[in-house]
């Protein structure tokens, strides 16, 4: 299993010198943590995504075979009466993601300091979705900054 940092500004700079959208990065690994540390159970509503992942992490952590391990999940989930198919926004995981990302609008705040947002202008990666939700929680005179580093990264 992954480890987790014990503070998120720790996660965010390690996150930074990978080369790749910070943002991206991080939800990827609480994304991951998350399937490998939730059980199945009766009441959990998981999304067709989640539900394998999570039949995934499961085998991967017993010593069955990966389909036993895959009917186990899913007959531990099947406990409770099925009420259809579950979005993304009823998943219990999606939304534990999405307000992982909602917590993450410290890189916002570290764009204000002036060393980290000229390092970030010229060597730091944002994805075109992560930068859009950033520009949502800077200054307006620092959302040319995160256009201009989505436009570095364009050319490369």
């Amino acid at each position: 299993m992954k480890t987790e940092t014990t503070s998120a500004g720790a996660t965010i700079n390690q996150a930074l010198m990978k080369g790749a959208c910070p943002v991206c990065g991080i939800l990827k690994d609480f994304q991951w943590t998350l399937t490998e540390t939730t059980l199945p159970q009766p009441g959990l509503r998981l999304c067709n995504f989640h539900g394998w992942a999570l039949a995934r992490s499961r085998g991967k952590l017993s010593c069955s075979t990966p389909g036993e391990s895959v009917t186990n999940v899913f007959l531990q989930l099947l406990k409770k009466p099925l009420t259809g198919k579950v979005s993304s926004d009823e998943c219990t995981l999606c939304r534990r993601v999405l307000e992982e990302e909602a917590r993450l609008r410290e890189l916002a705040q570290k764009l204000q300091t002036g060393m980290f947002a000229q390092w970030m202008k010229t060597q730091g990666t944002l994805c075109i979705d992560h930068a859009e939700k950033r520009k949502e929680f800077v200054a307006l005179c620092l959302r040319s900054l995160v256009d201009e580093i989505v436009e570095r990264n364009r050319g490369t």
